[in-house]
């Protein structure tokens, strides 16, 4: 389970909204000026997400939580987004040239297969935007430890 803290920003049936803040450990790392992960995130102009959780818990609005995604969804939604336009793209590229020498047929049956993939991963991403499987979920309402918790006593 991938787990992410966030705070409970709304509650209404069954749902709840809660606000994450990204934490990226790309300043840390040292392939950050070559990894994409790192160009996408400098973009970005605020390290906070909203999401709509899927919440059976009773929690209520401001309460920090753990919200979770299964790694196999994860996994599934990464092939359909990734690996489905690649397979378009090299699918589009080869198919053409089996029957013609002429390049720029291949390139545009790249192209093409390349955005068919795409329009392929969305159409099944709009299908499934309902699918209680995809959706984040509280996992329980997080809870400060009696160590945690700083004791200050005024001499």
């Amino acid at each position: 389970m991938i787990e992410e803290n966030g705070r409970v920003l709304s509650i209404s049936n069954g749902f709840a909204e809660v606000e994450t803040i990204r934490t990226s450990s790309c300043t840390a790392c040292r392939a950050r000026h070559a990894c994409g992960h790192h160009a996408v995130a400098q973009m970005s102009s605020s390290n906070r997400m909203r999401m709509n959780t899927l919440c059976d818990l009773e929690v209520e609005v401001g309460q920090e939580v753990i919200i979770g995604v299964p790694e196999d969804t994860l996994l599934k939604a990464s092939i359909w987004m990734y690996f489905v336009p690649l397979i378009g793209l090299v699918l589009g590229a080869t198919l053409p040239s089996l029957v013609s020498d002429d390049t720029m047929l291949s390139v545009m049956g790249a192209l093409l297969g390349f955005s068919g993939g795409f329009f392929v991963a969305r159409s099944k991403a709009e299908n499934e935007s309902n699918n209680p499987d995809f959706m984040p979920r509280v996992l329980h309402v997080k809870t400060v430890e009696r160590s945690q918790i700083s004791i200050y006593q005024h001499p």
